[in-house]
């Protein structure tokens, strides 16, 4: 690798989620947390893992190993699982606080921390979330799926930024000026599935290395095309599989998209690190200035040129 080359990040997300009543086996999530975290370990790399509350209550100990060990823990959340109904994005913003905070301060119960970091289960948001998520201290996180059309899980993020962003206080589809970094999962807005409502994504069980080297191999290129100033493969998952397995279909998947994603950045001459979020974020922040941005059209739909 020469020296001075482009970088580009390599990050996984698990939402650890087992002991959501639908699932309810704390064991497997333990075991496939841990797969997960030796599979990252191995390359040297750290991780970003999203727990619900009652997954660190059942687990404080792994959790908080995993913290002192350099992954990144973060809050998860299915509102279903506090007792409300399942999707945040139905909720208006002082419903939204309540159900966060609720969940924050469970977490802090556990690791003596608020959580900067925050995925909503199903990237169920709408226009108030990204305002009550900065105005509870979130500093980053993995809010949407660009691409995604899904009404019925008031999960909507057709044109959203496919990239890396700011968000915006007050439309959760545009780049804005408030201080919360989200950090959309690596997908292809080219291939569509489940009938046109959500894109082919870098989610580790949704297909197999093969299908994922293509997604990953045309994210890479449109982020150098469009010199994105952060680069960035962004893979996701869930602890109910059985990652701690050598053999399990998933951990040789995600070892497949490993092998693949340094195949293309190597083939690109690009520096590699694997990173938690926090640390990419942190590097967005360095490198893309904090400002109010226009939007390109005026109400004619010529471009503004100002």
């Amino acid at each position: 690798m020469k020296p001075g080359n482009e970088k580009i990040y390599f990050t996984l997300s698990t939402d650890c989620e087992a002991t959501q009543p639908a699932i309810d086996n704390p064991d497997l999530g333990e075991r496939s947390t841990r797969g997960l975290a030796e599979v990252l370990e191995k390359e040297g790399w750290r991780g970003t893992f999203f727990v619900i509350p009652t997954d660190i209550e059942a687990h404080p100990a792994m959790y908080r190993e995993l913290d002192e060990g350099g992954h990144e823990v973060g809050l998860h959340i299915h509102p279903a699982a506090q007792g409300y109904e399942e999707f945040l994005g139905v909720y208006d913003a002082q419903s939204q606080h309540k159900i966060l905070k609720e969940a924050a301060d469970r977490f802090a119960q556990v690791m003596g921390y608020f959580p900067e970091t925050i995925c909503p289960g199903y990237y169920s948001a709408n226009d108030d979330t990204f305002g009550v998520l900065t105005n509870l201290g979130f500093k980053h996180g993995v809010c949407s799926c660009p691409g995604r059309i899904l009404p019925e899980c008031a999960s909507v993020w057709a044109g959203a930024p496919w990239f890396m962003h700011y968000a915006h206080p007050h439309n959760r589809l545009l780049t804005g000026n408030l201080d919360f970094v989200n950090i959309p999962r690596t997908a292809d807005g080219d291939s569509m599935m489940w009938g046109g409502k959500h894109p082919q994504d870098l989610r580790v069980e949704l297909v197999d290395a093969k299908n994922h080297f293509y997604t990953i191999k045309k994210s890479v290129k449109k982020q150098l095309e469009e010199n994105i100033p952060v680069k960035l493969a962004h893979a996701v998952t869930h602890n109910y599989f059985e990652y701690s397995d050598p053999k399990d279909f998933r951990r040789l998947t995600l070892k497949g998209i490993v092998s693949h994603f340094k195949q293309i950045a190597e083939s690109d001459e690009l520096e590699i690190t694997g990173a938690p979020l926090g640390k990419i974020a942190s590097v967005f922040r360095k490198n893309v200035e904090l400002k109010t941005l226009k939007l390109s059209l005026d109400r004619q739909g010529h471009l503004n040129k100002e």
